[in-house]
């Protein structure tokens, strides 16, 4: 692997990755989409993608995407590829105003939706009554989904989980991106959640926008949380924000057997605040020197991650 967790996390994202998600879905499989309702009158879309050889009773994965992500992210279709040729049914999740379901939302996604997992999670049961469950996050999505876990510790009707890079902490992680080089990664995560409010408003000029929030756009993405995502989604504040939403506070309850996988040069979450978080007996943290923000590129390419993420799913074991 690189030795610079900049490298890896660039590596991943503009060199190894594009190439392999773009790679098409074997043929025989059967792709369809389907729509989520919440409470609040919003709505989610999911992509189920489903194995010609599967069949009741076989496992499932629901996948879901980090901020500013969709169903169509690199490493969203890269692993559901890799899992459907496994003869896994895979489900990508768009969240709230994200990939095709951009126009069906009044309100935005936000780090603390883990109930929005839940009312996936209850879909999926629809479709597939009698199937085990592994839900598997990337960065932001792998952080409400261990808060789900914590949570709803008997309903969730998840067996195995896998959390990619989560920011457990959302104060701690925030906050490092106030210094260094991080800036640059901050600066890319505001913009790209500006745009992603402009688009949604666009197709949905019902959506919830605080009045005169465009004429004052935020430069951080702490001015984001605390102007945009903590009053639309009745926070105090971003403080109140992060508090309520960070995942380390809902580890010790996490009942399903779990698989957190962070690196420990990661430019975007610090990794101390795995070190410091107490897990249940069933989560075990995969923490390698190398691999920064879901680069984690050896001379191989990408195929390290991959087949962490299969073999946990389909067996409950890390690869050596």
């Amino acid at each position: 692997m690189f030795r610079n967790g900049h490298i890896q996390t660039l590596a991943g994202t503009y060199l190894y990755a594009p190439w392999e998600g773009r790679r098409p879905f074997v043929a025989n499989n059967v792709s369809t989409t389907g729509e989520v309702p919440l409470i609040d009158g919003d709505r989610l879309v999911y992509h189920d993608d489903c194995p010609a050889e599967w069949k009741s009773g076989d496992r499932v994965a629901l996948l879901l995407h980090g901020l500013t992500g969709s169903h169509t992210s690199p490493y969203m279709s890269r692993v559901g590829r890799k899992l459907n040729d496994q003869g896994v049914r895979t489900f990508r999740l768009d969240w709230r105003g994200c990939g095709a379901g951009t126009a069906l939302a009044r309100f935005p996604y936000h780090s603390g939706r883990s109930d929005d997992v839940f009312a996936t999670i209850a879909e999926i049961k629809v479709r597939c009554p009698d199937s085990p469950i592994c839900v598997i996050g990337f960065s932001m999505g792998g952080n409400i989904a261990l808060k789900l876990l914590g949570e709803r510790v008997n309903d969730a009707e998840i067996d195995r989980s896998i959390a990619i890079c989560p920011p457990i902490d959302l104060s701690t992680t925030v906050k490092s991106l106030w210094k260094g080089l991080a800036r640059l990664y901050d600066r890319y995560f505001t913009k790209a959640c500006i745009r992603d409010v402009r688009n949604r408003y666009q197709l949905r000029p019902d959506a919830i926008i605080p009045e005169g929030w465009f004429s004052r756009l935020p430069k951080t993405m702490y001015e984001f949380d605390d102007s945009f995502t903590a009053p639309v989604c009745g926070f105090a504040s971003a403080m109140d924000y992060y508090a309520k939403s960070s995942a380390h506070q809902f580890l010790p309850e996490v009942k399903a057997s779990t698989l957190i996988i962070a690196a420990q040069d990661d430019p975007v979450i610090p990794f101390g605040q795995f070190v410091v978080a107490q897990y249940s007996p069933t989560t075990q943290l995969l923490a390698p020197k190398h691999g920064g923000h879901i680069g984690f590129v050896t001379p191989r390419g990408l195929g390290w991650l991959d087949q962490q993420i299969v073999d946990w799913t389909i067996r409950g074991n890390v690869s050596a």
